[in-house]
């Protein structure tokens, strides 16, 4: 290479490609230039290395890489040649800008020092964060980060746009004539288009996206028009699409479409049409909102209605009365943050019948089969919590212990000197219960207090004694009807203590590589715990009994102070011993994981009248038991077990066997065991459930629960799910049902679901 023809080149505004070696040059205002010497404009690393340049390039060199002090923040440039001259330098092949967190390449960019604007030409990618925007061109100010492009497409997450213009700069972006897509750009996936779409990356909210002059359609197919609304990428509102249609015994051929569609920030409504051959239609509003910002505060929530006028067999109802073909439904759910301590909870379900909802949205019932109305005001400081609670009965047939409303003060355990920990409970109530057959209502003012303390001692590093005592005071302002007392005082005090003693483990050396086992250790924890209580069951006969006793299979309350029984608090005279007991192995990635976990524990009544005041189920003493196996990632094994050690009878039995090859398929067997005495009923099923992943399309689930008492399947399902794109997911439902009067014995459902973001 002779240097002074690459010095008249360069000063002659002419492109030069270098030879075999490299040239770092720097052009205005700082900026870094790497030229290629590798045949073909090929990079290589380490980028700089020097080459012989004439006296006037090296002038040039120095003169304007002076000018670098000057610049807060240069760009880096890369291309395989460039062409420099006094006002604009031109860089050609893969050329690459990076500035502040903003990378554009291009066929072509030229650099314009003095206006510290870069235009970049032929298939422009311009990559800010996790947006990525591709274009023709592309004009980018450093100092302002504001650029601007001409028709373009651009993606972010699995939100993806194109437009015939956008301009920008770091907290928005403005597109004309956009399109966007969400998922893959498919022929069957939900198209906004719109006259203007405006990015919003506030600093303080989650990032928002405004639309006007919007229409929607699917693929190239535009349906109808939208107004203006602003969306949320991370949770966008039309996910919340919905469409089902099947076949159904009581049903008929149905059709079932819910929308919802943004109508201002952060709220969006819409409507539910269901159409049912035997039925008649169903329609009701929808809406749905979430205006939680950056800082946790705001509101979220769904409501859903319904309502038809039922052309079919309507039936009767849970307390056998004759059900009426004007039927609907109303369910809302809420949830607030309004300030950092302070919450808002609430649910309205009122629905026409009791079994409303189980014949037209069964998935809901499901997860709720009786209907519940409440709403919860808290604040949670450090070391307490106070709440209002109100519950109210909107539906005369289920039975609902209405709080009209309930006060509360819970503390939380805290010390007072001397290792001395005391704790705090009060609260104040109005109470009504109306009996859904034929009785009397029951109403009750109550006032509650508790007072406990407790002083923890740890003589030794395996043995730990805490000593509790405490006290409940609960006042009733009103006692049932023939009791000798106007109101009624019922005072209960209590000791006991909590220990834990001779927690020891041992470790092995075992290792076992196809089982993923490197060394064991064994930890083994015994807990002892006492309360005394005998006069807990004092005033029953002046007590009006709200707050009752309920069916529970588990393990108790043993204090008095978390006991939710309040109107009929057991007597108690209970040593509770308890045994845990677990193998770990060392895990790379969480430090240790469990491959077995053996735990149980019993009640031992030390009286026969705090056995009695346990009632008829709980006179005995039952020994819980739960195990879980997992010897490897694939096997999973569980048991839970309540056997009465006086008779050694089993009251409950469940397990649980599960296979998995990763997310290709899975597999559980389980079983279920159940028995009331006090009602005289026995539950034994067995279930199983398989899945299996045949391919990124296509999938299935096999669902059976099999009751041995009555020798039927008293369900099946069967499910094919398909994927159609990226955004839709489409299922078909085979069910058949045995034993149960209300449902159909078959069905055919198909739904079409959006995939979540």
């Amino acid at each position: 290479m002779r240097s002074g023809s690459l010095s008249e080149k360069w000063a002659n505004g002419h492109q030069t490609r270098s030879g075999p070696r490299s040239v770092e040059k720097r052009s205005g205002h700082g900026t870094r230039v790497t030229g290629a010497c590798l045949p073909g404009g090929l990079r290589f690393a380490p980028p700089i290395v020097i080459c012989r340049i004439a006296p006037l390039t090296i002038a040039l060199l120095v003169a304007i890489s002076s000018l670098r002090a000057a610049e807060v923040s240069p760009p880096e440039l890369t291309a395989q040649s460039t062409r420099l001259t006094p006002e604009e330098s031109v860089f050609t092949g893969e050329a690459r800008l990076a500035h502040q967190g903003i990378v554009l390449t291009a066929d072509e960019i030229i650099y314009k020092s003095g206006e510290r604007l870069a235009v970049a030409r032929g298939n422009v990618i311009f990559t800010r964060g996790d947006q990525r925007l591709v274009a023709e061109v592309v004009r980018y100010h450093l100092d302002t980060g504001a650029f601007t492009v001409g028709r373009f497409r651009a993606g972010q997450q699995e939100i993806l746009a194109e437009g015939a213009s956008a301009e920008g700069k770091p907290d928005r972006l403005d597109v004309n004539e956009a399109a966007v897509s969400f998922g893959e750009p498919d022929p069957i996936n939900p198209v906004i288009r719109s006259g203007k779409i405006s990015y919003l990356r506030p600093a303080d909210r989650p990032e928002t996206v405004r639309f006007e002059q919007n229409r929607v359609g699917i693929g190239s197919v535009n349906l109808l028009p939208l107004p203006t609304f602003q969306e949320t990428p991370s949770d966008p509102s039309l996910s919340g699409f919905e469409l089902a249609g099947g076949l159904g015994g009581s049903l008929g051929a149905f059709l079932d479409v819910t929308v919802t569609t943004p109508v201002a920030r952060d709220v969006a409504v819409g409507g539910e049409l269901g159409l049912y051959t035997k039925r008649g239609v169903l329609f009701g509003p929808v809406a749905k909102y979430n205006t939680f910002g950056a800082d946790g505060l705001g509101a979220r929530g769904v409501l859903r209605t319904g309502s038809i006028q039922d052309g079919g067999k309507t039936g009767i109802d849970i307390i056998e009365r004759p059900i009426a073909e004007s039927r609907g439904y109303m369910n809302w759910d809420h949830h607030q943050v309004i300030a950092p301590s302070l919450t808002l909870d609430g649910r309205l379900n009122y629905w026409s019948d009791s079994e409303v909802t189980r014949d037209f949205r069964k998935d809901d019932f499901n997860k709720l089969q009786a209907p519940d109305n409440w709403l919860e005001a808290s604040y949670a400081s450090n070391n307490y919590i106070v709440s209002a609670f109100t519950r109210v009965r909107t539906n005369d047939f289920s039975v609902v212990q209405e709080r009209l409303p309930e006060i509360r003060f819970d503390g939380l355990p805290v010390e007072v000197g001397a290792g001395i920990y005391h704790r705090i409970n009060a609260g104040i109530a109005s109470l009504r219960e109306d009996p859904v057959l034929a009785g009397p209502n029951i109403t009750s003012q109550r006032a509650d207090l508790y007072y406990g303390v407790s002083r923890p001692f740890s003589p030794r590093e395996w043995f730990s004694l805490t000593p509790v005592a405490g006290a409940r005071i609960t006042h009733y302002a009103e006692t049932v009807p023939g009791s000798s007392e106007g109101t009624y005082t019922r005072t209960v005090g209590e000791f006991g203590f909590d220990a834990k003693a001779w927690e020891h483990s041992a470790t092995w050396g075992y290792q076992n590589k196809r089982w993923g086992i490197n060394g064991l250790r064994h930890i083994a924890t015994p807990a002892l715990s006492y309360r005394f209580s005998p006069a807990a069951d004092n005033g029953r006969s002046h007590i009006p009994v709200i707050d009752d006793d309920v069916f529970s299979t588990y393990l108790r309350p043993l204090g008095i102070a978390d006991h939710r029984n309040i109107d009929r608090l057991p007597a108690t005279d209970t040593l509770r011993l308890g045994y845990e007991h677990i193998l770990q192995t060392r895990d790379k990635v969480y430090g240790s994981r469990d491959l077995a976990r053996l735990s149980f524990a019993f009640d031992e009544h030390g009286t026969a009248h705090a056995a009695a005041s346990q009632g008829a189920s709980r006179a005995d003493t039952d020994v819980h038991t739960f195990l879980a196996l997992t010897p490897v990632h694939w096997l999973t094994y569980d048991l839970y077990n309540r056997t009465t050690l006086q008779s050694g009878k089993t009251q409950e039995l469940n397990t649980g066997l599960t296979f998995r090859d990763a997310d290709i398929w899975a597999v559980r067997l389980g079983t279920h065991f159940l028995e009331d005495p006090v009602a005289a009923r026995v539950l034994e099923q067995y279930t199983f459930d398989l899945t299996r992943r045949f391919n990124e399309l296509y999938s299935a689930r096999i669902n059976l629960v099999y009751d041995s008492r009555a020798s039927v399947f008293t369900q099946q399902n069967y499910i094919l799910q398909q994927r159609l794109s990226s955004f839709w997911v489409l299922s078909y439902v085979f069910s058949f049902y045995n034993g149960d009067t209300r449902e159909d014995d078959y069905g055919f459902t198909v739904r079409v679901e959006t995939t979540a973001f």
